[in-house]
């Protein structure tokens, strides 16, 4: 029988102990490795069934809603627009943008911005439409200060004074409206004592005001220079005791060319009057020229 050298009789034991401490940590780590497997399969799972809990709890409905800078639009509509009204908002997966996009399809609201503060709290803050006033161009509608529509006038929303009227569509004319209302602003600036309740605009004739008691055509430019003669022929007339009817300062060269039809004492502004006797003119009530 073959013997074995004594010295590798020494070596078989060390040999056999260190494949028994491979084999161990072998297991070590694969241990590690399926219970990591098992944590990084586990955490998203277990997170997602705590969302949902979450979620079925109402935890990231909209509890605390503030809203500022509305004064023409309401709360409810702005709430009722933004969607945040239906029982099934998570403030998790809103989405801003949409909010205020929503928001911005109110008729008054020009811009609105949208905070979310997890887990319930929602901020929105409106800038509205500045009115210009009313257009009535077979329609009444409110423009807003760059003469642009802003919705269908309604009579919940107030007749607002002075309306401009004409027999062409504005639609894409904002010019012209700004200059309309751009002109009452000039004859209230100036001084002119009698309220304007409307203005006219026709591409033939220009620009026409209507005050408390008479019409008062005034082309298409100059207007400052048409208002200065305007007081100082209603300062005359009113020295008379007269109240025309008309006036006519729409002569495009010749601003001192003006031309009053006046009512007659007998009869107040409102009433229609017909071949009336003017100072200054023939019997037969022809309008009178004032230098």
């Amino acid at each position: 029988m073959r013997k074995v050298p004594r010295h590798n009789r020494r070596r078989e034991p060390k040999i056999a102990e260190m494949d028994r401490q491979g084999w161990k940590s072998l297991l070590r780590v694969t241990a590690v490795f399926v219970v990591s497997c098992g944590i990084a399969v586990a955490l998203p799972y277990l997170g997602y069934l705590y969302y949902v809990s979450l979620e079925s709890s109402g935890k990231f409905s909209p509890k605390h809603v503030s809203i500022r800078g509305n004064v023409r639009v309401s709360d409810a509509e702005i709430l009722k627009a933004s969607g945040l009204m239906e029982e099934s908002v998570n403030l998790v997966e809103v989405n801003r943008l949409n909010l205020r996009a929503g928001i911005e399809t109110l008729p008054w609201v020009k811009e609105a911005r949208v905070a979310i503060s997890l887990p319930d709290a929602v901020e929105i803050e409106v800038v509205e439409r500045q009115p210009l006033g009313v257009v009535n161009d077979r329609r009444l509608v409110i423009v807003d200060d760059k003469g642009e529509f802003i919705k269908i006038w309604m009579p919940n929303d107030g007749l607002m004074t002075p309306v401009l009227s004409t027999e062409q569509p504005l639609d894409g004319r904002p010019e012209v409206i700004k200059t309309a209302f751009g002109l009452v602003e000039i004859v209230e600036q100036m001084g002119y004592p009698h309220r304007v309740e409307e203005v006219h605009y026709d591409d033939a004739t220009g620009y026409t005001i209507f005050t408390t008691t008479s019409e008062v055509r005034l082309g298409y430019d100059r207007f400052e220079e048409r208002i200065e003669r305007l007081m100082v022929v209603d300062a005359l007339l009113s020295s008379r005791d007269i109240v025309a009817a008309y006036i006519l300062l729409d002569a495009e060269n010749d601003l001192d060319r003006v031309i009053i039809k006046p009512y007659p004492k007998s009869l107040s502004p409102k009433e229609e009057v017909a071949e009336p006797e003017l100072p200054g003119s023939d019997s037969m009530g022809e309008p009178s020229a004032m230098p």
